[in-house]
């Protein structure tokens, strides 16, 4: 089972295999999602999670404050999709 991101920015919906996170389904596709350690400890790949829902794998509060996750925000490095989902970086955000 797969569930699809939007990914507005891009300009595309990729599939993310169950288990996969939202980082490593981007960069699958080759997408020049902001990423640096893939570990859930230096915040690059924060992004808003517009729609859906996202399960997050263990990561480091300074990351990713409780505020932070509460008004929205996820560790695309660290998300799990549960649903189909639509993310912005928070790069893109910024813009």
């Amino acid at each position: 089972m797969s569930f699809t991101v939007t990914l507005p920015e891009f300009g595309v919906d990729i599939e993310v295999p169950r288990g996969r996170t939202v980082l490593d389904a981007a960069l699958d596709e080759g997408l020049d999602y902001p990423f640096f350690c893939r570990g859930g400890t230096c915040g690059t790949c924060k992004s808003r999670l517009v729609s859906g829902e996202v399960e997050l794998k263990a990561y480091a509060g300074f990351a990713l404050t409780p505020a932070e996750r509460a008004s929205g925000l996820i560790l695309a490095c660290r998300a799990l999709p549960q649903t189909d989902c639509e993310i912005v970086t928070c790069d893109a955000e910024a813009r």
